[in-house]
């Protein structure tokens, strides 16, 4: 349920970014999401479909691209791929992390018809 709100947020954006562009119809979007967040594709999906109808985006393709976690250790500078359910440093076993990849949310691009 709280992709509802975010995705809310982006066709908000891409609506007023195609009304600035004085497009006609919106085609397609891609959105990049990050595993971190935890966001369902399907419910954001879902979401996009339904707030669409009656907007410039109805009928616009959804192209979602994924970003995988990416951490950094501090203890011993080693950039990974989080492993599923393990969150530890593969070379030390450190949970002294950064994270460098994964929580992203966005509009990567989006096409129009003028």
């Amino acid at each position: 349920m709280h992709e509802l709100h975010v995705v809310q947020g982006i066709v908000n954006q891409a609506l007023e970014k195609a009304k600035a562009n004085k497009a006609a119809k919106i085609t397609k979007i891609v959105l990049v999401v990050g595993e971190l967040l935890g966001f369902d594709e399907g419910s954001i999906r879902l979401y996009f479909d339904d707030l669409a109808k009656g907007t410039l985006l109805e009928s616009a393709q959804l192209v979602v691209k994924p970003v995988l976690a990416k951490f950094k250790c501090k203890e011993c500078d080693q950039l990974f791929e989080r492993r599923k359910g393990e969150f530890s440093c593969p070379k030390c076993c450190s949970l002294n992390l950064l994270t460098e990849s994964g929580k992203e949310f966005y509009i990567d691009s989006m096409e129009i018809e003028s």
